[in-house]
């Protein structure tokens, strides 16, 4: 891989660190609805610094976190990038016109995943390097999806995604209509209900799990499954 000739965007899909717009996940208070959103993305962060000079990062974050970003996120540097995530067609667009252009391989990697390491993240990288269109998806055991590459961006095949029910059947459907080369790396995890959250608590009991989530996050996390023990059952 050329140095920075590829570029790394944590994408949410909704506000993650102000409490007053970070949705509720399942039975979840407020305040533990964003620290699993929270924890979720800044498990990001220690992946993408070991690419530091090799890849470029973009943290994307929706408008409503501006003022509630966790100090790992104000150093001096970072590339930050705000946005109004109920508008991810117009997200996507303004990142490309930013950025897209200027990288041969793109990776957009959706903050409510875990258990990507960055072997898997140079993967990615890595199946992307080749002369025609490529998109590489990253998908869960149950169909969801993780991440989302392309070495060009087709405007019309991302306006087309239905972000209420993002998963790899759909989008599979819309890759069809464009002539793509279609690889697909699994096994990683997306939080979006109780039963992934009892998967998260399994996964991050295993020794492997510290390939992808430090622990310091490993603590964070530990908060959570204490507090709602109860689900875990």
């Amino acid at each position: 891989m050329n140095k920075l000739n590829s570029s790394v965007y944590l994408f949410p899909l909704h506000s993650v660190f102000n409490p007053g717009f970070t949705p509720s996940f399942e039975s979840f208070d407020n305040a533990h609805s964003t620290l699993l959103f929270s924890a979720l993305t800044e498990n990001y962060k220690d992946i993408f610094d070991t690419f530091e000079g090799k890849v470029n990062s973009v943290y994307v974050f929706d408008n409503n976190d501006k003022d509630y970003l966790p100090e790992r996120f104000k150093q001096e540097g970072l590339q930050l990038f705000f946005g109004n995530t109920a508008d991810k067609t117009q997200m996507l667009k303004n990142l490309s016109d930013k950025y897209f252009h200027s990288y041969s391989n793109n990776l957009l990697i959706f903050s409510n995943s875990i258990c990507l390491t960055p072997n898997d993240i140079q993967q990615a990288f890595n199946l992307l390097s080749i002369d025609d269109e490529a998109v590489v998806i990253g998908k869960t055991s149950t169909g969801g999806i993780t991440f989302l590459g392309f070495n060009s961006f087709n405007y019309e095949l991302f306006a087309e995604i239905d972000w209420h029910n993002l998963n790899y059947n759909n989008f599979l459907k819309y890759t069809s209509k464009h002539e793509h080369f279609l690889h697909v790396i699994d096994n990683f995890l997306v939080i979006n209900n109780i039963e992934d959250f009892k998967n998260l608590y399994n996964e991050l009991s295993k020794k492997e799990s510290l390939a992808y989530c430090s622990q310091v996050m490993h603590e964070k996390f530990t908060q959570l499954f204490i507090e709602y023990k109860d689900l875990l059952k």
